[in-house]
């Protein structure tokens, strides 16, 4: 019969361990959804000819748009600090292209908005020193948020609506 000792035993709970944590690491990058909207039925889906009606829209946001200086880089061409309003299902404010901002967010969702990449492990990379703050909500979820480009997993983010911060 074989016996275990503490030296004979520990190489194998030290594989098995190993082997633990990289699993845990895999399957604890999923991305959080914050204020996630509850499920619509069918009849209590918003419709856009009522939001236009009664003046309120799916979307309604306001993007503040600022630059940091803190890294000492330059923000991408055609990124200027400044506020804008963008409201989509009516389309409308002051925003540079409303429409092709409204398509982004119909396509991406509410997931860029809501997303939470503070437990996520993301690359040390510094993508530019461009920040938007967005207020206001998408299809019901209330947003409050920053976009920025200080890490590989915000850089991600920010190009998912792209559009909408930097048309």
């Amino acid at each position: 019969m074989r016996k275990h000792t503490f030296a004979t035993a520990l190489p194998t709970r030290l594989a098995a361990l190993a082997a633990l944590g990289l699993l845990i690491t895999a399957c604890g990058n999923e991305p959080t959804e914050v204020n996630a909207p509850a499920p619509e039925t069918e009849n209590e889906a918003p419709n856009e000819d009522t939001a236009a009606e009664d003046g309120s829209a799916e979307v309604e946001l306001v993007i503040e748009r600022s630059v940091s200086d803190e890294d000492g880089l330059t923000a991408e061409e055609g990124f200027e600090p400044g506020e804008w309003t963008l409201t989509c299902a009516p389309v409308g404010g002051n925003h540079p292209d409303p429409e092709a901002a409204c398509a982004e967010i119909e396509e991406a969702g509410t997931e860029p908005f809501t997303m939470d990449t503070s437990d996520m492990m993301c690359t040390m990379q510094m993508g530019g020193p461009e920040v938007a703050h967005v207020t206001g909500h998408v299809n019901g979820t209330e947003i409050d948020t920053e976009f920025n480009k200080r890490n590989g997993c915000e850089i991600d983010r920010f190009e998912q609506v792209e559009t909408v911060l930097n048309p």
